[in-house]
């Protein structure tokens, strides 16, 4: 479909152990439709470090409904210049990471919008971005934008967030279009992570919260409240489970009772015993369903995704295939805004009935290409680098199963 071959060149310098780092824009437009883009570096010096990648393209945005592009970091952006990084009329220079360390204090972005014009003709739209906890789907107050915008053929949103206040963690920058009825009428979303060493838990809003006539205050034990919030951990924040492995051990009755019941205010503000009662089922069928020798259910891999992501909707049971050790693969048809995502968990035995996730492809999960290769390491050396196929074995299907979880 297109095709270009170029000399890359990095700047001048006379220190080759601190090389800034090289940034290069490439565009092509492409009509609808699915592709194949491959990528290959060779170093002049080095021809044999080679470097090559491949990943697949769907564009698809049908002309009558709204959708947003991919949503794309900037480490900045100005009005006017030329060259490949400009577009739309604006320089944007990419920030090529989704983790923003402790130095990096602002969040920039670029997404573009098509279709509003002809879905809602003359209508004007609300147009929101916000940032949320990964783990917790609800918007942050002070990191939330919005504003009415008129319907064109493309619209182009830029802005940036002040994150020197964020708190260490994984999250979502969301970017929303909604009608005139507070419909959602199309969603994007982008996983990141944050450093931050100096943001600590809040515990100024968890003091002012009264328990009284509440579901936690009905909870006195204090070894039910330890237990309890440790349930939590699978569906808790990095900073959550940063302040219950500091301060658990010695809260007292009152502070666990603030603590649980501020954090099923946040997850559900208008029935939060609701949720917590919910939750408590799944914890109580992963306790049942996964746990092994040495851990509870809700501390296990299974567990933890079973609770963090709920039940699959399809899984693959395999114990019995002869050169593979027992495996399963699960498979979500939708996870927020991501499609078909999968897990595969393998044990070395039956008999503890511990199984470790290996691989996954949803975002800000263990991903690792050569799985397979820790599923058949009875009859496969996974240490080799040279060969990324498994051989083929009698009755293997780990392949198929990941494809077509429970067709076989």
């Amino acid at each position: 479909v297109d095709f270009a071959k170029y000399n890359l060149f990095s700047p001048e310098t006379k220190d080759t152990i601190n090389q800034t780092n090289m940034i290069d824009v490439q565009r092509y437009p492409l009509p609808q439709g699915k592709y194949k883009m491959l990528l290959t570096l060779i170093d002049h010096l080095k021809p044999a470090d080679t470097v090559s990648s491949m990943v697949e393209i769907e564009v698809d945005f049908p002309t009558g409904q709204m959708q947003f592009s991919d949503i794309e970091l900037l480490s900045s952006f100005k009005q006017g210049g030329s060259g490949p990084m400009l577009k739309n009329g604006y320089t944007l220079t990419p920030f090529v990471f989704n983790y923003f360390p402790q130095e990096e204090n602002q969040l920039s972005f670029y997404v573009e919008l098509y279709h509003s014009l002809a879905v809602l003709g003359d209508q004007t739209y609300l147009l929101s971005y916000y940032i949320r906890p990964f783990e917790v789907d609800k918007k942050m107050d002070q990191y939330y934008k919005m504003k009415k915008t008129k319907s064109e053929p493309v619209n182009v949103v830029m802005s940036s967030f002040d994150i020197s206040q964020l708190p260490s963690g994984n999250y979502l920058l969301v970017v929303e279009a909604r009608d005139r009825n507070n419909t959602l009428l199309t969603q994007k979303e982008l996983f990141f992570q944050r450093h931050n060493a100096n943001m600590e838990f809040n515990l100024n809003s968890l003091m002012v919260l009264r328990t009284e006539n509440s579901f936690a205050g009905r909870i006195t034990n204090r070894d039910t409240l330890v237990q309890y919030i440790k349930y939590l951990n699978p569906i808790s924040t990095q900073l959550e489970q940063q302040y219950v492995k500091t301060q658990l051990n010695t809260a007292d009755v009152a502070t666990m009772q603030k603590y649980f019941l501020n954090f099923w205010i946040q997850r559900n503000e208008m029935n939060p015993e609701l949720a917590w009662q919910e939750y408590l089922v799944l914890v109580d069928q992963a306790n049942h369903n996964f746990k092994s020798v040495a851990l509870p259910g809700y501390e296990t891999d299974r567990g933890r995704v079973y609770l963090q992501y709920g039940p699959p909707n399809v899984k693959s049971e395999n114990y019995n295939e002869p050169a593979a050790y027992p495996y399963e693969i699960w498979q979500y048809y939708q996870l927020g805004d991501q499609h078909d995502k999968k897990f595969v968990f393998y044990s070395h035995d039956m008999v503890t009935n511990d199984f470790q996730l290996i691989h996954s492809n949803a975002i800000g999960e263990l991903n690792n290409y050569r799985w397979q290769t820790v599923i058949y390491r009875r009859t496969w050396d996974p240490y080799s680098l040279d060969d990324d196929m498994i051989p083929d074995t009698y009755g293997g299907g780990a392949t198929q199963n990941y494809l077509q979880p429970g067709s076989r």
